[in-house]
């Protein structure tokens, strides 16, 4: 494998601890994990108990960014009470993991919970912007933010700037003021810097059935604001999910199946008319049959292979995994074409 930024920061992914992403997670390739530190964001409290219950099955000793705000990037009421149980079991366990958090939040953390976040290796300093900009409170609180870190000793701090919904145009002059800020934040001694960003669209209702192509913005962007920049900024995006979806959004599901496969500028989405088995299979083989140029193969990943399973006619069908598995082999191809053919 081939680093295009090999200097860089760690790939990161934001991904949600549902369990079809946990099973993308747990079946990364050795060299995907290598390069991957994912975000992952818990939001309800059932997602609470289960990443405590199988935290060390899905992540073993793999480093994860761990982030109980809520959507609007905030961490308050039970959500706090639940991050602060949650990494008091990290702790004790010693699991490699980065408390992740907004600026404002880490200042307003009482004593015994600052200290008890500080006493990891790492923290992550979550900072969302709503435009190419970041305003002039922002950067005085992510300054002091990073003082407050460095004030433990031996935890250093790193700055993630997520833009949430990448935009649809932006100017020349937009990246650069903002890598002038990243630059400038990136000064301060901290340890790494990424820009996040996410442009998987919000609804597939646009493709009632067949084939669509959506642009990866994303990834555009972030290689307009990575040569504006002299830092080495970190990639990281929301992949095959768009930065608005929530678990409530989950339970509104359509009722017809997907498949979102990643590749250099866009998304390849093959969308069936129902839900069955039979609708998995009948677009994985045209995934498989009518796009080899772009389909990888049952070696690139654990996402490809469960693709070229299920369109294979001679393997058993009842061995094929479909329905939500469309999450797992989505997120499994994203982050291996990102780590392998990108970053």
């Amino acid at each position: 494998m081939a680093l295009h930024f090999p200097n860089h920061p760690h790939y990161i992914p934001v991904i949600k601890w549902q369990g079809y992403e946990q099973y993308a997670l747990q079946h990364l390739s050795a060299d995907a994990q290598e390069r991957t530190i994912p975000c992952v964001e818990i939001r309800t409290s059932k997602q609470h108990l289960n990443i405590i219950a199988k935290y060390q099955a899905i992540r073993g000793s793999n480093t994860t960014l761990v982030d109980y705000s809520d959507p609007q990037g905030y961490l308050s009421g039970v959500r706090l009470h639940e991050f602060r149980a949650f990494l008091q079991i990290a702790k004790q366990k010693n699991y490699s993991v980065i408390p992740t958090l907004s600026a404002t939040d880490l200042k307003n953390l009482a004593h015994i919970d600052l200290n008890l976040v500080l006493s990891f290796k790492e923290v992550a300093i979550r900072e969302k912007i709503s435009e190419l900009l970041m305003r002039q409170d922002q950067i005085e609180l992510i300054k002091e933010a990073i003082k407050t870190v460095e004030s433990a000793g031996s935890c250093s701090a790193r700055i993630l700037v997520d833009m949430g919904q990448t935009p649809d145009n932006w100017t020349d002059s937009n990246c650069q003021r903002l890598a002038n800020d990243i630059d400038h934040i990136s000064s301060l001694g901290i340890k790494n810097v990424h820009f996040l960003s996410g442009s998987y669209p919000e609804s597939l209702a646009s493709v009632q059935t067949g084939m669509a192509e959506f642009s990866r913005n994303d990834w555009t962007l972030w290689k307009h604001i990575n040569s504006s920049c002299k830092a080495n900024v970190g990639f990281g995006d929301y992949g095959i999910l768009n930065p608005h979806w929530t678990e409530e959004t989950l339970q509104r599901r359509s009722t017809r199946l997907a498949l979102r496969y990643t590749r250099e500028n866009d998304w390849l989405i093959l969308r069936a008319d129902g839900k069955t088995k039979d609708h998995s299979i009948a677009i994985s083989s045209i995934l498989v049959n009518a796009y080899p140029s772009c389909f990888k193969g049952a070696l690139y990943s654990f996402g490809d292979r469960l693709i070229e399973e299920r369109a294979d006619p001679s393997f058993p069908n009842k061995d094929k995994k479909c329905g939500h598995y469309h999450i797992t082999e989505g997120w499994s191809h994203h982050i291996t074409f990102v780590v392998r053919e990108q970053y």
